[in-house]
C-alpha cells in the first residue's frame, strides 16, 4: 500500500495556537496509526461529519508528521451509503444553488430527462465545455465565481457543477483531497448521490476538461486513480477549545495563531509532501 506522507513545521507562533490537521476520511485505520505525535484530539465538523486532528499549543513551534495511506477507486463508486440532505442540497457561500442564474442553467439542462445519471450528465457535461482549466489558488473559486470567471482550477469546476446538481434538486458534494499519477498534487472532485443506485457517484469535471494534458484518469462516474479524500462539503466551521473558525474547504491544515491579545497573527509554515 502507498503512503503519502506529509511534514508540518510551524515557527514563530503566538501565545495559543489552533491547528486542526485533516484526516483521510476513507481510510480504514485510526488517526494514532498516521500521526507522529498523540497530543490532539479527534474533531468533527457538524455538517459532513468530516474528522481532523486538532492540536493546541502555547509553544513558539510546532511539529506533526504524517503517514497515510491512500485509495486505488478502480472504478468503483463510493462505499458510503445514504444520503444526508443536510448540506448535499443546501445552498452556502461557495456552492450558489439557489443564485437565479445557476437555477436557470440547472433547469434547462435538466429539463426532460427523467433518471438522476441523466441530469448529472448534463450538468457534468455542460461544466467540462464551459470552464477551462486555469488560475489555480490556495483557497476555493465558489461557484459564482466560477461561473463569471470560467478560467478556474479544480475547485471551481467542482463547485460550480456541485451548485447546478443541488439546484437540479439532486444531493451533491464537493471532495477534497489528492490525486496521485506520477506525483502528488491537491485535488477537488465531485459526488452525487444516485437514488436508482443508492450510491454515491464520482464525477471529475476538471480531469475530464484537461483531457490529455493531465495524467490522471478520471470522469463522469469513474476514477481510476490512487487518491486520498480529506473532506467532502464546503463551508466547514471547525471547533476547537474556546474557538470556531469558518473556512471553505478542508484539505490543507488550517492554522490560527493568537498573540495574547487575541487576535490573529503571522507566522512561518513549512509543509512538505511525498509519497512511497
Amino acid at each position: 500500500m502507498k503512503l503519502l506522507r506529509m511534514n508540518l513545521e510551524l515557527s514563530d507562533l503566538g501565545t495559543k495556537t489552533h491547528v486542526w490537521f485533516p484526516l483521510p476520511q476513507r481510510t480504514s485505520g485510526e488517526p494514532q496509526e498516521w500521526l507522529s505525535s498523540t497530543d490532539f484530539k479527534i474533531i468533527t465538523d457538524k455538517k459532513f461529519n468530516n474528522r481532523s486532528a486538532y492540536f493546541l499549543t502555547s509553544f513558539s513551534e510546532l511539529k506533526v508528521s504524517a503517514a497515510f495511506p491512500l485509495i486505488s477507486f478502480q472504478n468503483s463508486f463510493s462505499s458510503l451509503r445514504g444520503a444526508s440532505r443536510r448540506g448535499n442540497l443546501s445552498s452556502n457561500s461557495m456552492v450558489q444553488s439557489d443564485h437565479p442564474a445557476i437555477k436557470n442553467i440547472a433547469h434547462s439542462l435538466v429539463l426532460g430527462q427523467t433518471s438522476t445519471d441523466d441530469k448529472a450528465k448534463k450538468c457534468f457535461d455542460w461544466v467540462v465545455r464551459y470552464l477551462e482549466y486555469a488560475n489555480p489558488i490556495r483557497g476555493l473559486y465558489s461557484s459564482v465565481q466560477a461561473l463569471t470567471d470560467r478560467k478556474v482550477d479544480c475547485g471551481g469546476f467542482s463547485t460550480l457543477l456541485t451548485a447546478l446538481l443541488r439546484a437540479a434538486k439532486i444531493p451533491s458534494r464537493c471532495v477534497f483531497g489528492g490525486a496521485v499519477k506520477s506525483k502528488f498534487g491537491y485535488h477537488a472532485w465531485v459526488e452525487f448521490f444516485d437514488q436508482q443506485k443508492h450510491s454515491w457517484i464520482p464525477c471529475d469535471p476538471s480531469v475530464a476538461n484537461l483531457g490529455k494534458r493531465t495524467k490522471l484518469d478520471a470522469g463522469f462516474g469513474f476514477i481510476n486513480d490512487e487518491r486520498t479524500v480529506f473532506s467532502v462539503g464546503e463551508d466547514l466551521n471547525l471547533v476547537g477549545d474556546d474557538i470556531e473558525w469558518n473556512v471553505p474547504l478542508l484539505q490543507l491544515p488550517v492554522i490560527v495563531s493568537l498573540d495574547k491579545n487575541g487576535p490573529p497573527q503571522k507566522f512561518i509554515e513549512k509543509l512538505a509532501w511525498n509519497f512511497s
